[in-house]
């Protein structure tokens, strides 16, 4: 079931819960069967990151040392989960030993599953966005609105 075509500014509102909380979106546009499964598999995969002791790469800004574009781009995918990321920078900010051990230095050679985990949350998660877009607002395809003038689906004859 796709969800109902919603204007522009209500679809934008739409897809940044999706990327705040992933699924949330698509239950707000009372696609339940898409919502909760995204929000399970999708936090799924966050919460396996953080069992697998993941970080997020925190890139130097351009011109410093330690600047690279892998971590870069890494960062940017990460960060398209949204509610995860944020939480991470929040435990960072207040410091102690979660902060320390859930951010880590981009100079720095890591290679970690839980880092992946938290990659690919994120690129998962920004597809599912943008796909939440294009169903409430994205242009429909000409076969498409072929039918939507024909009425119901029916071919005209």
């Amino acid at each position: 079931m796709n969800p109902d075509r919603q204007p522009v500014p209500v679809a934008l509102g739409y897809c940044a819960v999706n990327w705040l909380v992933p699924g949330g979106g698509y239950l707000l546009a009372r696609d339940f069967r898409r919502g909760i499964a995204l929000f399970a598999l999708l936090n799924g995969i966050f919460f396996g990151g953080l069992l697998y002791d993941g970080y997020l790469v925190v890139p130097a800004g351009p011109g410093q040392e330690g600047f690279n574009i892998v971590a870069l781009l890494s960062f940017l995918v990460q960060a398209c989960h949204g509610g995860g990321c944020l939480a991470i920078l929040g435990a960072e900010r207040m410091g102690g030993v979660l902060g320390g051990l859930l951010v880590r230095d981009a100079g720095k050679a890591y290679s970690d599953l839980g880092a992946f985990h938290f990659l690919v949350a994120g690129a998962l998660n920004y597809f599912a966005t943008v796909r939440l877009y294009d169903l409430l607002a994205g242009e429909l395809p000409a076969a498409d609105e072929d039918k939507a003038k024909d009425g119901a689906g029916e071919v005209a004859p």
